[in-house]
């Protein structure tokens, strides 16, 4: 302890304590991260010279004592010369320090750079940027894209607005995108989330949605420590994952500037990642709602070369209306000025100017790195032997070789060691990498940053090259023995800090030990990064590890065993079925099973056929999932696992309901039932397939046997906490209850639908939200809150339509095509309808095909097209003969419609007839009514106007008890019909003025929705 307390740590905690600080507000003063203040108390890190010129300013060190500080933060010489304060000092010692050590510090490393360069050429686009941040006051915000080439001065002009910004006072975010970074997924979201939360307290944090918060802390573990217990994460699909995690990033960016102008800044944005770029995007398309200016620089040449960023770069000038801002080369005025400003008195040479112009063509890191070598004294002027200008890469290196060459010999392996470590890097790292002596090292990196090659950040003890040219220069002449033991080096490194944050560091360790040669690592870390990118659900870059993984482990078979190296392509082939490359998929998984099928290990080849037959399901390729999944049952059966089985008879069902064969999934639904009930299952196992039954009896127009399935489910999902069947229970007891295909129970549906949406919403069960936001709203339609169910359903379409989920937007086009329908919109119905099917079509989807063709059918004839009705009559008997009287009845219904429509009473009381068999037994209160309303109807035509009294009297409570509200106006505008028919006009008057008010009700309930109603009255 002795020896503690004449260490800088201690001294600086003693101090830091005598003036009340926390570490936190002693780093905010000093613009370094709290870690780096944390880092320094425990002797486990060394400031740098201009931190530690911060760190006297903002502890108010007597000038007196100045020297012997900065000795002593760079272990000169022992703290006993320095002076202690055993009591804080009073406010009035704290208000004394200049105001600049408690200015808000700059929120990036973008504004940090110092620049002595004078700042030219870019006048017109500068004052462009500063009338954008001007006009923020107005409430919109805006969108910039800055290009140029390589070192064309993107960064000086971001820095320049950076500076602006900090001087207007205006919260400021802005990070950089890193080559080597490149496929380590969302590394410049990170740097956004990590300087974000800086500008946010805990208060703040909380007041945000947990789920939100637990997407950042997925990303940044910072938030978790601040707010802790926030949810588990579900694993639904990814791009529900990415959009959840944009909407997360963007709140957290909006909370920071506390309803303040902002600008938010990204450099190089031609190396982000996909998953970035999707965050990034959604950043810009989100813009001009607000008063933000968002910047993204990149290099143009990145448009031509990479197909990807080029269709980002178009997306971002289409969806958000971005402004194109292209750099261009200096012109000879501002060389001019820039030699004159920088250029050595002893270089007047005549025509300097001109000809650094010519050789440089005006690229402003070209002209500077001549212009500081010929400073330097580093190369001379040769007389030019014509006056064409000199090939500018060839320059270029040339220059930076030559600046290369006057670093001392003995600290350039230093340098070389940083330009393997990558373009930013640390001093721990570095100095764990080389084992040099902390002050000598330290002393080395001072150097490279009094001669620019290295730019210090302002944490403190982080560093990166002042352009990246520099660094390629530098590594790619390592000879390439030593460059391979160097990034073996590195590696080890890397490997011995085993921080919390390890995972991160994964693709930066497979990329190290692949350019060292060590194969065996290379392939553990390739693995490991597409493992953490698989479970960021950054699929892309989770395929981009994995596949450079394959071809390691083929190129260098010796590298691993045999069992390894198919563990690689069964992670693989998971990854492309979860990314929706099926082909790809599908080739993987058929090879892990032939080896597993050849070595006899039967149980994980039925493991691995129903990990393929549910890759294809998720594919819509029911014909190869049902072969995979017959194989895998056949297998569990054989081996008599009954568990398994169960669980594969569950699979199968639901692949046999989605291609329609309602009959087959029947059946598998019963065989796992029996199974669970005879074993006595209450696991996973038993809710799936009690789960599946109800839907098969749904699907059969048996609503009150399916709800008694689901609530089992339901039950014995709650026993295991499983929140995902308990919601997706829940929302199938709401579509039961629905009156177009179930109980007609409107007050439970939505009382169920809603209970399903606080879970899924509190457990981010996102797969749910679709079906379960149509259902809700379906019912709102039914019930006669039309306008309030067409905007969300329009809502629900597009964010299904944004996630490619066809099943659900085919259960959408179906509730339009009811609610349309419903308010007379003919046109507007075959419009949607047509969409519908175009998709299923498209994509070979056939689910609930037979509901929208009815509801094409029923609109067309409505507008008096004359059609055949042999294609819905065919429907019907397909759906009679697959058991999906769910689908039956909406093709009855509809026959019965359009035959009334044609004057054939027959034929509709006959439909009618039909549809009250089924409804009638089965409880479908709703579909009665709808029944006996078409029965009513023919008899009316047919003047039998006493049963037709009776038939529309009992449509007509059954209407008015269920609360469905167009049904409700149809059956008594037929009673007036009736009672008309029969000369009671007083009664008639009755009925026609109930449907009346109904429509002017129906008509209220869409103001504001942008539909006008064409209800057609008696």
């Amino acid at each position: 302890m002795e020896d503690r307390t004449h260490s800088f740590g201690y001294w600086l905690r003693r101090r830091r304590k005598s003036l009340d600080l926390t570490q936190e507000a002693l780093a905010q003063r000093v613009c370094c991260s709290g870690f780096t203040i944390r880092k320094i108390e425990a002797d486990e890190r060394r400031p740098s010279r201009r931190l530690a010129e911060r760190l006297a300013v903002s502890l108010a060190i007597p000038e007196v004592e100045r020297r012997d500080f900065l000795d002593a933060a760079r272990a000169l010489h022992a703290t006993n010369r320095l002076q202690l304060d055993l009591t804080p000092v009073g406010v009035g010692a704290r208000t004394a320090a200049p105001a600049t050590s408690i200015l808000h510090p700059p929120d990036s490393a973008i504004g940090a750079a110092s620049d002595t360069a004078p700042f030219v050429g870019r006048s017109n686009e500068y004052g462009l940027l500063i009338g954008l941040i001007a006009r923020l006051t107005a409430g919109a915000g805006y969108t910039v894209l800055i290009e140029g080439e390589p070192g064309i001065g993107k960064s000086r002009l971001l820095r320049e607005v950076t500076r602006y910004a900090h001087a207007q006072d205006l919260p400021t975010l802005a990070t950089n995108c890193y080559e080597i970074e490149r496929a380590m997924p969302y590394q410049p979201v990170i740097g956004l989330v990590t300087r974000a939360l800086d500008r946010v307290s805990d208060a703040v944090l909380r007041a945000m949605s947990p789920v939100s918060l637990a997407e950042l802390a997925a990303l940044v573990p910072e938030v978790g420590e601040r707010i802790p217990d926030l949810p588990q994460l579900s694993k639904d699909f990814p791009e529900a994952r990415q959009a959840r995690l944009s909407r997360a990033v963007d709140q957290l960016l909006e909370a920071s500037r506390s309803g303040r102008p902002a600008v938010f800044m990204v450099d190089d944005i031609q190396w982000a990642d996909d998953a970035s770029a999707q965050v990034l995007h959604y950043l810009a398309r989100h813009a001009a709602q607000r008063a933000v200016l968002v910047i993204y620089a990149y290099r143009d040449e990145a448009v031509d070369s990479d197909e990807r960023f080029a269709q980002l770069v178009e997306s971002l000038r289409r969806d958000t209306d971005a402004r194109r801002m292209p750099l261009a080369r200096l012109g000879y005025a501002d060389t001019e000025s820039l030699v004159a400003a920088l250029a050595d008195a002893n270089l007047g040479v005549p025509g300097l100017a001109e000809r650094l112009h010519r050789e440089t063509e005006g690229n402003p890191f070209f002209l500077m790195s001549i212009l500081q070598s010929l400073s330097d004294g580093e190369t001379q002027l040769e007389p030019h032997a014509s006056g064409a200008p000199g090939l500018l890469p060839d320059a270029l290196r040339a220059a930076v070789r030559v600046r290369l060459a006057h670093v001392p010999k003995a600290i350039r392996p230093l340098l070389e060691t940083a330009a393997v470590l990558g373009r930013r890097f640390d001093f721990d790292t570095l100095l764990d990498v080389t084992r040099e002596p902390e002050a000598p090292l330290l002393d080395a990196v001072e150097a490279f940053v009094k001669r620019r090659l290295l730019r210090e950040e302002p944490e403190g003890g982080v560093y990166d090259f002042s352009h990246d040219k520099l660094r390629e220069v530098l590594y790619r002449d390592i000879g390439g023995a030593r460059r391979r033991l160097l990034h073996q080096s590195v590696a080890e490194a890397l490997e011995r800090r085993g921080d919390d944050a390890m995972h991160e560091r994964d693709a930066e360790l497979a990329e190290h030990y692949e350019r060292a040669h060590v194969w065996s690592k290379a392939l553990h870390y390739l693995v490991l990064a597409g493992e953490h990118s698989q479970m960021l659900f950054a699929m892309r870059d989770a395929l981009h590890w994995l596949d450079r993984a394959v071809a390691l482990s083929e190129a260098h078979p010796e590298s691993l065993d045999a069992r390894q190296r198919l563990a690689i392509y069964e992670q693989r082939g998971a990854a492309r079925a979860q990314a929706g490359q099926t082909q790809g998929a599908v080739v993987d998984m058929r090879r892990v099973i032939d080896v597993l099928r050849a070595g006899g290990e039967r149980a994980k080849t039925r493991d691995a056929l129903i990990q393929l037959g549910m890759a294809y399901r998720r594919a819509d390729q029911y014909e190869e999932a049902t072969s995979c999944l017959t194989e895998a049952l056949a297998e569990s059966r054989a081996m008599n696992d009954e568990r398994h089985a169960a669980d594969t008879l569950y699979h199968l069902g639901t692949v046999a309901w989605s291609t329609g064969q309602n009959n087959q999934a029947i059946g598998f639904h019963q065989q796992a039932v029996e199974i669970c009930e005879r074993t006595g299952f209450t696991d996973l196992v038993a809710v799936q397939a009690y789960h599946g039954r109800g839907e098969a009896h749904f699907a059969n127009a048996e609503p009150a046997a399916a709800i008694a399935c689901y609530t089992r489910s339901l039950a014995l999902a709650r026993g295991i906490g499983d929140k995902s069947y308990e919601s997706e229970n829940l929302m199938m007891i709401g579509h039961a209850c629905i009156g177009t295909r179930g109980l007609g129970d409107y007050p439970r549906a939505t009382a169920s639908f809603e209970a399903a949406l606080d879970i899924a919403r509190a457990a981010d069960l996102q797969w749910h939200f679709g079906p379960t936001l149509l259902g809700l709203d379906h019912a709102r339609a039914c019930t006669g809150r039309y306008g309030e169910a067409w905007i969300s359903m329009q809502k629900t379409l597009h964010w299904l339509e944004s996630l490619s989920q066809v099943r659900y937007q085919l259960i959408a086009f179906d509730c339009i095509g009811h609610l349309l329908l419903d308010l007379g919109l003919n046109e507007l119905a075959v419009e949607h309808l047509e969409h519908g099917l175009a998709l299923g079509r498209d994509t070979g989807i056939l689910f609930w095909r037979a509901a929208i063709d009815t509801h094409l059918v029923v609109a067309r004839s409505r507008l008096g097209q004359k059609l055949s009705t042999q294609a819905l009559q065919t429907t019907l008997e397909q759906a009679c003969r697959t058991s999906e009287r769910y689908m039956m009845v909406r093709c009855l219904d509809g026959l019965a419609e359009i035959a009334l429509a044609a004057g054939d009473a027959s034929r509709c009381r006959a439909y009618g007839g039909e549809l009250l068999a089924i409804a009638e037994p089965n409880g479908l209160r709703e579909l009665e009514a709808v029944a006996r309303r078409w029965r009513g109807e023919a008899m009316l035509m047919e003047e039998e106007y006493r049963e037709a009294q009776v038939e529309l009297s009992r449509a007509a409570a059954l209407a008015q008890d269920i609360g469905r509200v167009r049904l409700q106006m149809d059956v008594q505008a037929a009673l007036a019909r009736l009672l008309a028919a029969q000369g009671q006009r007083d009664a008639a008057q009755c009925h026609d003025a109930k449907v009346r008010a109904i429509a002017e009700a129906i008509e209220k309930s869409l103001e504001y929705s942008g539909l006008e109603a064409r209800l057609r009255m008696n």
